[in-house]
């Protein structure tokens, strides 16, 4: 009797339970180009159920390339450069394209609450 009411308690929890819903996490990210001697800073959001990244530029969303997220880390791809954020520490690092000149850039990224008229994607 008693795995017949742990098999109903089990399907009320199930038919009760909505499916998982994405919450978009916004970062705020800074790095220094020592290339050109500039601090450069951009908004960031990405959402970890939909396994997206999104740049925040002129008020539009740009949708990174063969995005991957997971507990740790975000690695993303943008025409210019490859980013990679650390979710344990907020460390980031910037991987320009045009050239491999400079090497790695590095800064940090900080949650932020969603900018004031960003688009949702």
């Amino acid at each position: 009797m008693r795995w017949l009411e742990m098999t109903a308690l089990a399907a009320a929890v199930a038919a009760l339970s909505g499916p998982a819903m994405a919450e978009a996490r916004w970062l705020d990210c800074k790095y220094t180009d020592t290339r050109r001697g500039v601090t450069n800073r951009f908004a960031m959001m990405f959402d970890d159920l939909r396994n997206v990244a999104y740049l925040l530029e002129g008020g539009r969303l740009i949708e990174g390339n063969q995005t991957s997220i997971t507990y740790q880390a975000l690695r993303t791809r943008f025409p210019p450069f490859l980013l990679t954020y650390n979710r344990n520490d907020g460390a980031l690092s910037v991987t320009p394209l045009e050239g491999t000149a400079g090497g790695i850039l590095t800064g940090d990224c900080r949650r932020i609450a969603p900018p004031p008229g960003a688009p949702s994607p």
